[in-house]
């Protein structure tokens, strides 16, 4: 599918339907005639298969610009908390796609604040609450820059803060943002939500891969130090190491993945997950998969291609496979190794290639050569996803870690 042409689109609305508006996403897009609201809807089952933003979805499947996206969801945060218009909100989005400038450039053009609720974003409130470190939220902001996955989420996901910390910050930030509550008397209540939240509570049903192997005395403290460094110095996982090296099965890393998975939802601490594994090591024989309610993929997920994979970790926009498919295009021989018939054209080659993950993973190496490391290991982590061993959401997070090169320590 092509990106939709979205200029023009907006059409003008009597200001007595202002009120009636649903100010969900998918309404907003479709009100303002960024999309039909059926490309939302197939978007929506598969963010709701994969836990991605359906906004990243919808990028993905070229159904709307990346920037037009942007605008809509700042549009719609400031539609919520009553601080725009839905006249200002659609003049503001007609200016985005007109002259492509960020959404509140677009505002303040219009004469509206558009910074009045400045201090108020997330990472200015976990950093002024104490949460998260100045230096720290700047990387983990380019890490949602380059995945395309909330703050929130990331932070999440890396044991960063906890749930209810951040459920407590997210409320006061609403309050913040429509006027109910000063600043630095929200800074103070979100500080002490956090101080009354039990010691220990972020971990407590949080724990690594090698911890739990470690405890279950399937392999040493040592190999799990060494599997660290090796892991840090490749990109690569612990759990792919340890496999690797031999210290564990991948029958053994699938269970413990999944136990570990089951300890994030807390539906199980790591004592329990502890003794599960223990057990079925001391009888030699690990329970089938359904003994460990075992979720596989999604069928997006076991059929997701390497090309829409970097499409969702923003590794690949349609600018970078043009030049991709244009350099190819000028190798013959290359163009002879990946035809799947004698008799195809080269369009339909460089087509058929795009959409064939073995096919797309060597056109992208000849290409793009100084990028071959990180190419390798989202093929892997694509070939991860399709078998079920790492969720999607997991995996994007694990590559923007690996692309952005930061030093933030991270294992599975």
């Amino acid at each position: 599918m092509g990106i939709i042409d979205l200029v023009g689109f907006v059409q003008t609305l009597p200001a007595s339907q202002e009120e009636a508006v649903d100010l969900r996403l998918g309404n907003i897009l479709s009100h303002f005639g960024l999309l039909e609201e059926h490309d939302f809807d197939r978007a929506l089952k598969v963010a709701n298969e994969t836990r991605l933003p359906v906004g990243k979805v919808l990028v993905m499947f070229e159904m709307i610009a990346e920037n037009t996206l942007k605008a809509a969801i700042e549009a719609q945060w400031m539609l919520k908390d009553g601080l725009i218009s839905l006249n200002q909100a659609r003049n503001a989005l007609q200016l985005v796609q007109r002259k492509n400038w960020n959404f509140n450039d677009a505002l303040v053009t219009l004469g509206v604040d558009a910074y009045a609720t400045r201090g108020a974003r997330l990472g200015e409130l976990l950093v002024g609450s104490g949460q998260v470190s100045e230096n720290e939220i700047d990387k983990f902001l380019k890490v949602s820059q380059y995945s395309g996955l909330p703050l929130g989420r990331i932070l999440l996901l890396l044991d960063r803060v906890s749930e209810t910390a951040l459920g407590s910050t997210l409320k006061l930030q609403h309050d913040i943002r429509v006027g109910g509550l000063e600043i630095d008397l929200g800074l103070n209540l979100i500080r002490d939500s956090v101080r009354r939240e039990p010691i220990g509570s972020l971990k407590k049903d949080h724990f690594l891969l090698g911890e739990l192997l470690t405890q279950a005395g399937i392999i040493k403290d040592s190999e799990v130090a060494i599997a660290l460094d090796i892991a840090e110095a490749n990109n690569k996982m612990v759990g792919e190491v340890l496999t690797e090296h031999g210290w564990i099965s991948d029958h053994v890393l699938e269970k413990a993945l999944n136990l570990q998975k089951k300890g994030r939802a807390k539906e199980i601490t790591l004592d329990d997950a502890v003794s599960t594994l223990k057990g079925q090591a001391e009888t030699g024989s690990f329970a089938p998969l359904n003994t460990f309610d075992f979720v596989g993929p999604t069928d997006f997920e076991r059929n997701i291609s390497l090309y829409e994979y970097l499409r969702l970790t923003g590794f690949i926009t349609p600018e970078k496979l043009s030049d991709v498919v244009n350099k190819v295009a000028r190798e013959p021989a290359l163009i002879a190794e990946i035809k799947m018939h004698p008799l195809a054209s080269l369009k339909d080659t460089l087509k058929n290639s795009v959409t064939d993950s073995p096919r797309f993973l060597k056109m992208l190496n000849h290409s793009l050569p100084e990028e071959k490391d990180l190419i390798n290991t989202a093929y892997a982590f694509q070939q991860q996803v399709r078998k079920g061993s790492i969720k999607l959401d997991r995996s994007i997070l694990e590559f923007t870690l690996m692309r952005t090169k930061k030093e933030m320590a991270f294992s599975l």
